[in-house]
């Protein structure tokens, strides 16, 4: 049974109410009231025999995370390499469903909904095994976030309650970055990554000056570059100048990635000029690397 005490929040016991692990905040009915975690999503966390150890998965608008959300969960259900992930609740396999349907129909998902109490919800138990420190894990727990609520708190610190409770009480980081939007339309996915870290800093910094929780750095959507990128790093110092310093100057650990989860795609253009990207096949590449190299330096 579901008890008020906690694992990832230490505030005070609230009588006949339960606290909400990620903002503090009282939980009645079906969801916490500030940072609308659903109640479903909180009991999940409460029946973990240990404290959890978070990572949270954010991006700008477009950025391609629901697609990206999805096709995680699906790698992970049937397990890649060392890592093997398994689902905390029915809940958390909505996203999952939804986005393994939309791209066998060869479509994208639909956008995010900007309304937090909209937002899908997973968590998802990861275990990866490794030869010489056993077994170890973490917890994949986040919404959908929509990008313009991470762009709005970035703005203004303490508006929107969802992403800066994520952002507090993850252990890890997985930052998303268009790749198209870095090369064809100047620095604002550049701009909006450094922002996102400066955020992290004022919530992270340790000791010596740097965060100490590992931020891996993702290129999205390289699949749709003329030419195939072979080295993130590379791509970023050439590309992303400023933040690939930033990174080197106030993250202890972090890594740039590159991944696509679609192998072609097409364009359709409809009676009015606009066009819109079809998925001709899921060929996920560049997914689960991420997530297996934070996976040794979570703490």
């Amino acid at each position: 049974m579901y008890t008020t005490s906690n694992y990832l929040d230490e505030s005070p016991y609230r009588t006949n109410q339960i606290t909400c692990p990620f903002c503090g905040g009282g939980v009645r009915g079906a969801a916490c009231g500030q940072c609308h975690a659903p109640m479903e999503v909180v009991q999940s966390i409460g029946g973990r025999p240990v404290p959890p150890r978070v990572v949270g998965v954010l991006g700008p608008s477009g950025v391609g995370k629901t697609v990206y959300l999805g096709i995680l969960l699906d790698l992970l259900s049937h397990g890649v390499g060392s890592l093997h992930g398994v689902a905390r609740g029915p809940f958390s396999l909505n996203l999952q469903r939804q986005v393994m349907f939309a791209m066998q129909q060869q479509r994208f998902p639909d956008k995010t909904p900007v309304e937090a109490d909209r937002w899908q919800w997973v968590h998802c138990e990861v275990t990866t095994s490794q030869a010489k420190k056993g077994t170890t894990g973490f917890d994949l727990v986040t919404p959908d976030v929509a990008g313009e609520a991470v762009a709005a708190e970035l703005e203004s610190p303490g508006s929107h309650k969802t992403v800066r409770s994520i952002i507090a009480r993850c252990s890890g980081l997985a930052v998303l970055i268009d790749t198209v939007g870095v090369i064809a339309e100047g620095q604002a996915q550049e701009f909006f990554a450094m922002s996102l870290i400066s955020y992290l800093e004022s919530l992270h910094q340790g000791r010596r000056g740097k965060v100490e929780l590992p931020v891996a750095l993702i290129f999205t959507k390289v699949d749709l570059c003329d030419e195939p990128i072979a080295d993130a790093d590379a791509f970023a110092r050439s590309h992303a100048p400023a933040l690939w310093r930033m990174c080197e100057a106030k993250l202890r650990h972090a890594r740039f990635f590159c991944s696509s989860v679609a192998g072609s795609c097409g364009r359709i253009i409809d009676q009015d000029g606009g066009e819109s990207l079809v998925p001709l096949r899921v060929e996920p590449k560049g997914v689960i690397e991420p997530f297996a190299w934070m996976a040794g330096l979570l703490r």
